[in-house]
């Protein structure tokens, strides 16, 4: 017969261990997956797509330098992850395991919680086919689609995540940590768009050229057209709300399967928002079946886009997917309709940014980019493709080809021997302007800050009529320059109109922290003001904040 004593031993060695697994867990936390070792790490170390210092000068032996480091304040904050990549899987399947691999990166573990592999391929994928990248199983999720939804399969993923962000990139495309540490702060801030999207050059310059804005009476619209179009594969971080409100706009206007899956030359479009695009610093896989190929893709994607334009000009007329001839306008009938934008609210901005390679950072200017002959007005929506036509005419070969080959991404892509350069002379009001994304003194005590440029000896000279200022906000702006910027020659070169141009490094003195004074250095925004015009042309071969 079992005893009261004995049940009482049994309940305690039962019990006992439970009860301190629960107290241990309260206090510190489920124990943390251990991650499985990646065997891709050493190509992205090769490829330089492992974090590492960057240099503080191109000067040499310049011993009063050595303790300063390249100020990069976000990728030393600690924070919880909270978004999730979407990867989607169809033809190139080595390329979903080494960007998986860089995605659950260490470096990226404040930032990603979670990647999603949505396998479009009837082959299924398993925990075991992807283990090898060194994902734990805890955060890699899998699904295996039963037939190829193409691109409407990334807002489904995205509409399913845990977390409120979501990163979405093709498989042909390879993108930085530090950029998509970038992208989610820049998301964080009160009043940023609801999605960002990473372009390269030329399709930044499609972008550009595409922007259009219609202005209609009160009483023939509800709403006003600002609109553009921009891509999602290069790189794109949105909220999990916006994918909800976009399929939910889809099913509202009861698109057909073929537009369904085509969703990607829906979703900028249907938003009626000019979409806030960066210059990107990407690195193209290659790899597999292309699906946009030749003129017969290109075909493809015009036809859809300009479906989304008939839809959108329906949608600001009467809020439906298509209008009859009598329907007019009336407030009291004002539609509810998810995801579009249906108001005459719109603030222009004529603002470039470009995402810094190397540091978490993104440049900005409202330097002139494209000339005074590019035009955003227009009849209807659906002329959008039209007006990027006569705007490329406007904006000539040469302009092109300056858009294209010294774009503003490669003044903040770690490479001395490549420049941005403006398409105009240099103007009263011009600005660049680095933002770290958060506060410097957020992460460490620094004692000084200095904004640093390698440029041309004509930018020197615009540079030593400008105004070095800094900012906690970008609103309000200190000016703690006394004197111009230092410059110095260095033995870096680059080549502009296939000549060799030699480089300079000047820095300007921003911010002094003392801990005996107790006074700290801080401030977000750094740039440089012009004061007068110049005759001359930007040429920025890089620009970066040192601190020690």
């Amino acid at each position: 017969m079992i005893t009261r004593e004995q049940i009482f031993r049994v309940v305690q060695t039962v019990a006992v261990p439970l009860l301190l697994a629960f107290v241990v867990r309260q206090l510190f936390g489920d124990p943390r997956e251990e991650a499985p070792r990646s065997f891709y790490q050493p190509l992205l170390a090769d490829i330089g797509f492992v974090p590492r210092k960057l240099t503080p000068t191109y000067r040499t032996d310049v011993e009063e330098l050595i303790q300063y480091e390249r100020v990069s304040a976000l990728q030393n904050a600690t924070r919880a992850p909270d978004t999730t990549a979407v990867i989607l899987n169809w033809s190139r399947f080595p390329n979903v395991l080494l960007i998986t691999s860089l995605l659950c990166a260490p470096w990226l573990d404040d930032t990603i919680a979670q990647v999603f592999i949505w396998n479009n391929h009837p082959k299924k994928l398993r925990y075991e086919d992807m283990k090898n990248t060194g994902c734990p199983r805890s955060k890699l999720r899998i699904h295996n689609a039963p037939a190829n939804l193409l691109f409407q399969a990334r807002y489904l993923a995205c509409a399913q995540a845990e977390t409120p962000y979501c990163f979405i990139q093709d498989d042909d495309y390879l993108v930085r940590s530090e950029i998509i540490q970038s992208l989610r702060a820049r998301m964080g801030d009160d009043g940023a768009a609801r999605a960002v999207h990473l372009l390269p050059p030329h399709e930044h310059l499609s972008t550009a050229l595409r922007e259009v804005h219609i202005k209609t009476p009160d009483d023939a619209r509800i709403s006003d057209i600002h609109v553009s179009f921009a891509w999602l594969g290069y790189g794109t971080m949105l909220r999990r709300s916006e994918a909800q409100q976009f399929l939910s706009l889809m099913r509202y206007l009861k698109v057909a399967d073929e537009e369904m899956k085509m969703a990607d030359n829906y979703f900028t479009i249907l938003s009626n928002r000019v979409p806030e695009v960066w210059f990107d610093q990407g690195f193209e896989l290659g790899g597999g079946q292309p699906f946009t190929a030749g003129s017969e893709g290109d075909e493809r994607n015009q036809r859809y886009i300009l479906r989304a334009a008939q839809y959108l000009d329906a949608l600001t007329h009467c809020g439906r997917a298509s209008c009859n001839a009598l329907d007019t306008y009336a407030e009291q009938a004002r539609p509810s309709v998810p995801y579009v934008t249906l108001d005459r609210s719109h603030a222009p901005t004529e603002r470039a940014r470009a995402v810094c390679r190397g540091s978490a950072c993104v440049l900005e200017t409202n330097i002139r980019l494209l000339p005074d002959g590019v035009s955003h007005t227009a009849e209807h929506v659906g002329e959008l493709l039209d007006l990027e036509r006569r705007n490329a005419a406007a904006v000539g070969e040469s302009g092109r080809h300056n858009y294209i080959q010294q774009p503003l991404s490669q003044a903040v892509d770690s490479k001395a021997d490549t420049v941005f350069r403006s398409f105009a002379h240099a103007t009263v009001g011009d600005m660049l302007s680095l933002d770290l994304l958060t506060d410097i003194g957020d992460a460490r005590e620094w004692t000084a800050i200095e904004l640093v440029w390698l440029v041309d000896s004509a930018t020197e000279d615009i540079l030593k009529a400008c105004a070095f200022e800094w900012s906690s906000d970008g609103v309000t702006w200190q000016n703690p320059a006394s004197h111009g910027p230092i410059c110095y020659d260095t033995s870096r070169d680059a080549v502009v109109d296939d000549e060799k141009v030699p480089l300079r490094e000047c820095s300007a003195q921003m911010l002094l922290g003392s801990s005996a004074l107790h006074l700290r250095a801080t401030g977000r925004y750094f740039r440089a003001r012009l004061n007068e015009d110049k005759q001359a042309r930007w040429v920025v071969a890089e620009v970066w904040l040192r601190g020690l």
